[in-house]
């Protein structure tokens, strides 16, 4: 169905500039199946176009002055709302203003990337040295102004938040002066700070940035690493340029100081007791914090799966300490070896953490379903509980191959039912028409010193698939309660992909002779992925129908769930690793304290507004996390190469652009760039079917072909490694041992030192600027496995 935009306009008009609600509007427009979705984009269309205003809860037309039509006084400011600024809606008059996340390269330009996500043709170009005092990762408000070369550029206007609070960085003491080296090479100027009495010239250094008035950068030593060389120092690097945090600030320990270490008998009142249920819990092996156990059994009419999720909520208080530094985080963060976590451990591994042999305060979706896995009933409740044992994917897997461990035997009757359901539940699944991308994520293997033991795929079994399923459902079944209710909340939806885009793939999923059918269906394009499943071009392919994808995200606002096939869908089963789901708990609590009584419009309309605000910073805090840790990803790779060079390995092309191919090795589970110089002369890019043509002599290489590579570079400081074709030769540039044991690349060694007060010159361009397609952005059925060994993480 397709929402008529002459009817829609009709609707607001009559409305006279009073303005309606989505509901209002869902009622007289959205009757059949999808309407929803679809008045959701009709809505942002409008907007978009300028032809429409919304203030965060109703929308209004607007006038050619900027005025929402009846309106009567002044004209609306541009955002309307603090909510509508943060989130980076269009505004309703004069020049576009978006509100984004900065980011800078060592050039010295930049792009503005909306906080409400979006493609990059949404980005807004900012011109070099134009970023004032703005840094790499802040949150900036900019305006929309015409360049010199007639195109839309930004302006940067206003600094909403400073997110870049820390900065690594090499310890310079010469005479009185003293200045920090920044690790980073974005930060090209040199930070001014005091002398340190303990740091020593030329050790790594931690600095606390001083942001509170323009003027050169400074700030203050607050922790000695050491050497230069080990390469961890990267990714805490990496962390603080995406805005996240090593440690806790004073205010945040304090109050989870304040927490209980046990569960007391009063907290226990009025809650049900499952105690003597079996629940247990499934996770990875160096797991330490466990948000969820499970149980299943039989009944008399199906089955029942208990879905028991720690009660963050009970500890983490609106407002409080704790709350802000959640939401400022809104996620924890996953590099190999480390863990930033969104909470203290205190919480994350101690009070809220499901520990087995302990009490432990949870919420539970308690669900009944049919012989055939379809959920009949749903109670959601507060509860007690007690894990009966703590398990592990591999320790589960085995046992529903028959060979359990003995520590397992008790509980194998139970892991059978549930290995029984999941797989109902799978095919249930499958029969709506939800996509399963099954890509294969790298696994970093370090050695207690820090460098690179291994590199290979993360394994995913039968247990992996167990514990999604049942995640999947309570997902959903807590999504319906909200749905139904009309409560507010914050959804996650994800949109139907681009048209075009996934006609561009459809021709290229064709030349590879694989015909997809019309219309392209989830159903359809899951049916196809299966037919992928062992071909060369499996991976590719994937990666590409999973760029034609809109991205996942938070809204208050509910469209569905497209890869999911699902019409309601949230998050509720992580509180310690991701702050919506903390949220929705204590959307749960508020409910029920009211005793099921609606909330009033006027509540109804604040809290819609506020959830738009906490749905933005939790979707652009996700999408930095994820850019974080594919950069260590890239950063390890390199560094796992670098002893590699000159070896040859068999490869699988799995992205093309104008400057090379990105090949996938086999054997280690790295990507390196073949450059199209390489190639031959006159190579020229065919966009249409993904693939570089060589000259007049008829060669084409494109996604999915199989090449025998040669390493020929491996650069981890640009995150880059360079193949040529298996037979070329490889020149081998010599490495000097570095402090620590690491190896140096040469521009390491012949670098001078910088003297305070000067700027760093650029190094080269940025890293990820060179040519590659973006990275898949949350599969809407990703794994996030990396993440306390969770799979559905991305979902």
């Amino acid at each position: 169905m397709n929402i008529d935009l002459e009817a829609l306009t009709a609707a607001l008009s009559r409305a006279r500039g009073r303005g309606l609600s989505f509901k209002a509007l869902a009622t007289q427009l959205a009757h059949k199946p999808g309407g929803r979705q679809q008045l959701q984009k009709a809505l942002h269309q409008l907007v978009r176009d300028g032809r429409a205003v919304s203030d965060g809860h109703h929308f209004r037309l607007a006038q050619k002055d900027g005025r929402s039509d009846g309106a009567k006084g002044p004209a609306a400011p541009a955002e309307g709302t603090r909510a509508r600024r943060e989130r980076g809606a269009p505004p309703s008059k004069g020049p576009r203003e978006v509100v984004g996340v900065l980011t800078l390269k060592p050039e010295g330009y930049g792009f503005v990337s909306p906080l409400s996500g979006g493609s990059r043709e949404d980005d807004l170009f900012i011109p070099p040295r134009q970023a004032k005092d703005a840094m790499d990762g802040d949150v900036v408000r900019v305006r929309a102004v015409r360049g010199r070369d007639g195109r839309s550029v930004g302006e940067i206007i206003e600094i909403v938040e400073r997110r870049r609070l820390l900065a690594l960085g090499t310890y310079r003491a010469q005479g009185k002066a003293c200045w920090v080296e920044p690790h980073d090479r974005v930060l090209s100027e040199n930070i001014a700070v005091p002398r340190h009495p303990q740091a020593r010239d030329g050790e790594m250094v931690k600095v606390r940035l001083h942001r509170e008035r323009p003027g050169p950068l400074s700030g203050e030593v607050i922790g000695i690493l050491g050497a230069r060389g080990d390469s961890r120092y990267e990714i805490l690097a990496t962390a603080y340029a995406f805005g996240f945090s090593d440690e806790f600030d004073a205010a945040t320990l304090l109050a989870a100081e304040g927490v209980p270490d046990r569960v007391r008998p009063e907290d226990v009142q009025g809650r049900r007791d499952l105690r003597a249920l079996p629940l247990v819990t499934i996770d990875g092996e160096d797991a330490r914090d466990f948000d969820d156990a499970v149980h299943v059994s039989r009944t008399q009419h199906g089955y029942r799966l208990v879905v028991a999720i720690a009660d963050v909520a009970q500890y983490v208080t609106a407002g409080g300490a704790l709350d802000r530094e959640a939401l400022r985080r809104a996620t924890s963060v996953y590099f190999p070896g480390t863990v930033l976590p969104m909470l203290p451990e205190r919480l994350s591994n101690g009070i809220c953490s499901l520990n087995p042999d302990v009490d432990r305060l949870c919420m539970v979706c308690d669900l009944a379903l049919d012989e055939s896995g379809r959920p009949q009933h749903a109670d959601i409740y507060e509860a007690v509980m007690r894990s009966h044992a703590r398990l592990t994917y591999t320790k589960v897997a085995e046992a529903l191959e028959g060979r359990p461990q003995p520590d397992v035997r008790p509980l194998l009757p139970d892991l059978e039912v549930a290995g029984e359901l999941a797989r109902k539940m799978t095919a249930q699944r499958k029969l709506r028409g939800a996509i399963d991308f099954d890509l294969p994520e790298p696994k970093i293997v370090l050695r207690p010193d820090g460098t690179v033991a291994e590199i290979t795929q993360r394994p995913r079994n039968a247990a992996h698939r167990l514990v999604e399923e049942f995640m999947l459902a309570a997902n959903e079944a807590v999504a319906r309660f909200f749905d139904v209710r009309g409560l507010p909340t914050v959804y996650r939806i994800h949109d139907q992909p681009d048209v075009e885009k996934l006609a561009a793939f459809a021709a290229l999923a064709q030349a590879h002779g694989f015909a997809l059918p019309k219309p392209l269906t989830p159903k359809a394009l899951n049916d196809f992925l299966k037919e992928l499943e062992g071909k060369p071009q499996q991976k590719a392919l994937n990666s590409l129908l999973l760029r034609a994808m809109m991205q996942a995200q938070y809204s208050p606002h509910n469209i569905g769930h497209y890869g999911l096939a699902a019409p309601t869908y949230l998050h509720f089963t992580s509180p310690i690793r991701r702050y919506p789901d903390l949220l929705v708990h204590r959307l749960l609590k508020e409910h029920w304290a009211r005793a099921g009584r609606p909330p009033r419009e006027d509540e109804l309309r604040e809290r819609e507004e506020s959830l738009a605000v906490i749905a933005a910073q939790c979707s652009e805090r996700e999408r930095a996390s994820m850019k974080a840790e594919r950069d260590i990803d890239a950063y390890y790779a390199a560094v796992f190469m670098q002893d590699k060079i000159g070896e040859e390995y068999d490869a699988v092309v799995g992205g093309v652009a104008e400057i090379g191919l990105f090949c996938e090795l086999e054997g280690p589970s790295v990507e390196g760039l073949l450059p199209a110089t390489e190639l031959g002369d006159g190579v020229e890019l065919d966009e249409e079917l993904h693939r570089l043509v060589v000259g007049r002599s008829g060669k084409a290489y494109g996604v999915g072909d199989e090449l025998r590579v040669r390493v020929a570079t491996a650069d981890p400081v640009r995150r880059r490694i360079g193949l040529v074709l298996a037979g070329a030769s490889v020149q081998v540039a010599p490495r000097v041992p570095g402090e620590s044991g690491r190896w140096l690349l040469p521009e390491d060694v012949s670098k001078p030192a910088a003297t305070p007060g000067k700027k760093r010159r650029p190094q080269g361009p940025q890293r990820g600027q060179h040519g590659r397609p973006p990275p898949p952005r949350g599969s809407p059925s990703g794994r996030k496995s990396r993440r306390g060994g969770r799979p559905g993480g991305g979902r």
